[in-house]
C-alpha cells in the first residue's frame, strides 16, 4: 500500500529506532523511486572549467547501476598539453562493506586511452597542442566538435528514462541556432522550446524520434556522435547550405494551380 511516515520531534521525547530508520531510509528509497528507469551517465552537475592551468570537474552526481556517486567538492587534474586524445574519465571501483555501512568508490584521472565501458564512464575529451590553451566555453553548435584545444563533451553518457543520451548544452546550442534559421519545418519549434526548457538531459526516444522525422528516416540506436551529425545536417538544411534528398523530395512535391 501507499503510506508516508514522518517522525513527529516533541520536547522530552525519546527518539526511537523506527524514528531514526525512517530518517536514514526516506532519501535514499525517495532517490531510487525516483530514478528507478534511468539510465547510466551524469545525472546532474559535473560542469568542467578550466582554471590556472587545471581541468576542474565541479560538483555533481553520476549515476552507474541504479546507485549515485556523489562529488561535493570540485575536483582538480592536471592536463598535459601533447596534442594527443586525452580522455577524462571516472573509474568505478569495487563496493565496499563494512560493519556498518558499504561503500561505493570511484576515482577521476586522465589517460590516452578510450573507457573500458565495464567499468569505466567518459566524461570529456580533447587534444591540447603545446602552447595553447584548453576552452571551456564553446561559441555556437559547431564549435562542440572542435578537434584541438577545446573541450567535448558530445560523447558523454547522460543519465535519462531507459537510455542515457546527449549533453543537455548541445541541443539548447542547436535550439538556439534552429529557431532563427529561415528553413525550419513546423515540428522543430516544439522539440526547440522543450530542450532550451529541459533542465536534465532529454530523453533519447525523443531525440531519435525528432532526427528520424525531420530526416525521414527510420533508425534506432543513434550514438551521441550520431545524433550530434544529424543535428548538424539539419540544422545545415535548415539554412540553406545543404538540402537532403529527402527536404529536395518534400520541395518537389507542390501543387500547382492553374
Amino acid at each position: 500500500m501507499f503510506r508516508n511516515i514522518s517522525p513527529l520531534f516533541e520536547d522530552k521525547k525519546i527518539l526511537t529506532k523506527s524514528m531514526l530508520e525512517s530518517l536514514r531510509d526516506y532519501p535514499r528509497s525517495l532517490f531510487g523511486i525516483l530514478h528507478q528507469d534511468y539510465s547510466d551517465g551524469i545525472l546532474s552537475g559535473c560542469g568542467l572549467s578550466v582554471r590556472a592551468e587545471k581541468l576542474w570537474v565541479e560538483p555533481g552526481i553520476l549515476y552507474r547501476g541504479r546507485v549515485p556517486y556523489l562529488l561535493e567538492e570540485p575536483y582538480e587534474l592536471e592536463v598535459e598539453a601533447d596534442g594527443k586524445e586525452t580522455y577524462l574519465k571516472i573509474c568505478f571501483e569495487d563496493r565496499i562493506s563494512g560493519s556498518q555501512q558499504e561503500e561505493y568508490r570511484s576515482r577521476l584521472y586522465l589517460d590516452g586511452k578510450a573507457p573500458d565501458v565495464e567499468r569505466e564512464m567518459e566524461l570529456a575529451r580533447f587534444k591540447l597542442q603545446p602552447g595553447a590553451r584548453l576552452r571551456d566555453m564553446w561559441t555556437d553548435f559547431e564549435d562542440y566538435s572542435t578537434e584541438f584545444d577545446t573541450i567535448n563533451r558530445i560523447h558523454v553518457p547522460y543519465a535519462a528514462p531507459k537510455r542515457s543520451s546527449i549533453f543537455p548544452e548541445v541541443l539548447k546550442s542547436f535550439a538556439r541556432e534552429l529557431l532563427v534559421s529561415p528553413g525550419k519545418e513546423p515540428w522543430d519549434a516544439a522539440f526547440c522550446m522543450n530542450a532550451l526548457q529541459t533542465e536534465r538531459a532529454m530523453p533519447y526516444e525523443a531525440v531519435e524520434t525528432y532526427v528520424n522525422l525531420r530526416l525521414e528516416r527510420q533508425r534506432s540506436g543513434y550514438t551521441n556522435k550520431e545524433i550530434y551529425d544529424s543535428l548538424k545536417q539539419i540544422l545545415a538544411e535548415a539554412r540553406g547550405k545543404e538540402r537532403s534528398p529527402a527536404a529536395a523530395g518534400r520541395e518537389g512535391r507542390k501543387m500547382l494551380l492553374i
